[in-house]
């Protein structure tokens, strides 16, 4: 056999070698179906102990068959206790039974009882990358496995419930704009500000699968959280106020009652707010502007344009008021006013708090100004 054709041979054998090793795959590959996806986690504390829970998702369950329908999705969820956060984290991972990965968390919730250690918590979530900044973050008074094992319709994925799907689930109830990390965070850090966070929960009175009730999530009110202080809660009833100054406003059906037993729905399609502040007196003087746009969802009895204008307009004061002075009761600003004197009045705000640990407005320093069009009066139109 001549020089070559030895040559020649020995390369066949090599790219022999060489195809059948691409062929095996790579060696430090990972097996997709050894990895558990946690989707949720939340946090407790409670006897000076971390309770950290986990919310895992299989997410074949997403997936729909050949019918078309989603297959029944199961709902796991771990609980690890420690002195920290990330102790009770390992302990989660030194019980699950395949490699736990967190690079699809999708929303982080907090009890109550853990607010006094948000900063510990919001430290370990982003320094051991168990978090990403694009998660959503609710509060809570709720036990969290509660929340975590509630039903959803269908039989459809956990991952298409509230706390995984929340933008437009709560822009149509429109109360109070949900909180990605990222928000949450720069918030939460901001001296001045105000942190509106959701406080979700479970209810069990509003759905039934045939005859048994299901738990479904709902939110339930809000946090207000200033100075990486305590957490205020403020139940539905008591933060009516606040959808008027979102500035993501969208939609809302305004019930109003007129003279005789008349009523009406009114659904507010645009809200525009303003804050003006007065430095010329002993103290700020706060005025919100509110120009809000609706049309005539339904009517019963008669009303006419004038009265539902001149409704709206005093339904509407009355709830910015009442809102604004139920904070007050309870030690918070939930129209952000301070913040509003700090980015446009420096000099007055550092007068204004200079040796108070807490600042706020006075009772009577905020006038509501009110203007109401009625762009439409539906298909049988107003006297």
């Amino acid at each position: 056999m001549s020089g070559n054709q030895r040559a020649s041979k020995w390369w066949r054998m090599f790219g022999s070698l060489l195809a059948c090793s691409l062929m095996t795959g790579c060696w430090d590959s990972t097996n997709l179906e050894t990895i558990d996806y946690a989707t949720a986690i939340g946090v407790e504390y409670k006897e000076d102990k971390f309770v950290v829970y986990t919310q895992l998702v299989d997410f074949s369950s997403i997936a729909k068959n050949e019918g078309g329908e989603h297959k029944g999705a199961k709902v796991w969820v771990g609980r690890g206790v420690g002195d920290t956060f990330y102790g009770a984290y390992s302990e989660l991972l030194r019980t699950a039974q395949t490699e736990m990965n967190t690079e699809q968390l999708k929303t982080v919730i907090i009890r109550d009882s853990a607010i006094v250690k948000l900063d510990e918590i919001l430290d370990a979530l982003n320094r051991v990358r168990v978090s990403r900044y694009t998660s959503w973050v609710f509060g809570t008074n709720t036990p969290v496995d509660e929340i975590l094992t509630t039903s959803t319709f269908f039989g459809m994925p956990q991952t298409t419930s509230l706390i995984y799907s929340p933008r437009d689930q709560m822009r149509r109830a429109n109360l109070i704009d949900p909180l990605s990390m990222q928000h949450f965070v720069a918030r939460y850090n901001e001296g001045p500000a105000t942190v509106l966070l959701p406080v979700v929960g479970v209810s069990t009175r509003m759905w039934k699968e045939e005859e048994q009730s299901v738990k479904m999530q709902v939110v339930q009110g809000m946090f207000a959280i200033k100075r990486k202080g305590k957490a205020t809660y403020f139940p539905i009833g008591e933060m009516g106020g606040v959808k008027w100054v979102n500035p993501n406003f969208t939609r809302y059906l305004m019930p109003i009652a007129g003279e005789g037993g008349n009523k009406a729905t009114i659904a507010v399609n645009d809200v525009k707010a303003k804050v003006r502040i007065d430095v010329s007196k002993k103290a700020p003087l706060f005025t919100i502007k509110l120009s809000v746009v609706g049309e005539v969802a339904e009517i019963g009895g008669h009303m006419s344009k004038e009265q539902i204008v001149a409704r709206m307009k005093q339904v509407i004061k009355e709830e910015m008021v009442d809102t604004y002075r139920k904070g007050l009761a309870k030690g918070e600003d939930l129209y952000n006013l301070e913040e509003e004197l700090y980015r446009h009045h420096l000099r007055v705000w550092r007068k204004e708090t200079k040796g108070r640990e807490v600042w706020l407005p006075g009772k009577d320093d905020l006038n509501v100004d009110v203007s109401f069009r009625l762009r439409g009066s539906g298909v049988f139109g107003l006297s």
